[in-house]
Formats: structure tokens, C-alpha cells, sequence
């Protein structure tokens, strides 16, 4: 008299079964596209695909290292007092160069530009003899 297998026991036999079927196809499959020139090619292609992937990575990391250093170099650069300052699109890999005029240095020389302009008509002739003999006297 046969026995009656239990549910369980069936689904761990026929899951047995999958399995080797699909390794045995998987192992067929692999050796038949071995021997076929298109998959070669086109799985040559994929593996260069895979390097330049890693290259790019690889290039990505440096370019942010690089980034973050400049980017940081720059904030240096500007914390100082320079007639410029200096921004950097980490993003775009741009530097751009931006005045940064002294606003009361700026205001004092064109105040004396305005004044020498409006001096009378006979002090501008002699300007340069008034600014050099001024200037002889603080050297």
C-alpha cells in the first residue's frame, strides 16, 4: 500500500526539481551564448561599458574632492581685505573674479575727482605743479 505524501513535502520535491531544471537551463544557456560571436561582441561592449562606468565614478570623486578644496581656498581668499573677490560654481567648475570696491575709499576719490573739477578755471591749469608741490611735502 502506497503512502500519501504530506502538501509540504510535495512543494520541497517539486521545488528540488525547479531548481535543477533552472541551473541546468542557466548552464546550457551560458554555454550556447558562449559560442555565439554576437553575444561575445555585445558582452565586450557591456564590459567596456562597466569601465567606463568605474572611470567616471573614479573622475566624479576627484572633481568633488577638487571642488571642495578650491571652494574652500576661495572663502580663504576672500576673508582677506583684496580689491576683488573671488566666487567659485562648484557645479559649473567656474571662477569668476567680482570687484569689491572699499566703499569709502571709493567715495573719498571721487569726491576729490568732483572737487578738482569745480575748481576755478586758473587752478586747473596749475593742478599737477599744486599736487606735486603738496606731495613734496609729506616725502
Amino acid at each position: 500500500m502506497a503512502t500519501q505524501i504530506r502538501k509540504f513535502e510535495q512543494d520541497a520535491i517539486v521545488n528540488s526539481i525547479v531548481d535543477k531544471v533552472e541551473k541546468s537551463l542557466k548552464d546550457k544557456t551560458r554555454e550556447l551564448s558562449m559560442k555565439d560571436k554576437t553575444y561575445k561582441a555585445m558582452l565586450s561592449e557591456a564590459n567596456e561599458v562597466k569601465a567606463i562606468k568605474k572611470e567616471i565614478q573614479n573622475l566624479s570623486d576627484k572633481k568633488d574632492k577638487m571642488s571642495a578644496k578650491l571652494y574652500q581656498e576661495v572663502k580663504l581668499y576672500n576673508a582677506d581685505l583684496n580689491t576683488y573677490n573671488l566666487s567659485f560654481d562648484k557645479w559649473n567648475g567656474v571662477l569668476s573674479v567680482s570687484p569689491q570696491p572699499n566703499s569709502y575709499q571709493l567715495k573719498h576719490e571721487i569726491a576729490n575727482k568732483v572737487a578738482i573739477s569745480l575748481l576755478p578755471k586758473d587752478a586747473i591749469d596749475n593742478i599737477d605743479a599744486i599736487i606735486s608741490n603738496i606731495a613734496k611735502e609729506f616725502v
